[in-house]
């Protein structure tokens, strides 16, 4: 772990504190810890980091082997891709038949 970096707030510190943490209780894990932060704590924490772009609204860092996703507040929006099946009534399931062959013969 690299002891002489030093940021404003101890970030980096405490993030090192964090990892040391996570690979003695995970030696052989990969670990990815992701961290959904509002945006005034997403732009202090993105200050410490030269190589981050303001205009993302994530970045990872890695300490020692540990990844850090921090993620702007209500930037991951996850789509629910099930479609629910519309209810059927008593008359639908009287006048149509949910079949892959079709009633009428030839």
């Amino acid at each position: 772990m690299e002891e002489d970096k030093k940021s404003i707030d101890g970030i980096i510190e405490k993030l090192a504190l964090i990892t040391d943490g996570i690979q003695t209780l995970f030696p052989d894990g990969k670990t990815v810890v992701v961290i959904e932060i509002d945006s005034k704590e997403y732009k202090k924490i993105q200050k410490n980091f030269r190589d981050v772009d303001s205009v993302y609204n994530q970045f990872k860092i890695d300490v020692s082997g540990v990844e850090f996703v921090f993620v702007l507040e209500d930037s991951l929006k996850i789509k629910d891709t099930t479609k629910e099946e519309p209810k059927r009534t008593i008359w639908d399931k009287l006048f149509f038949r949910k079949s892959s062959k079709t009633s009428i013969k030839n």
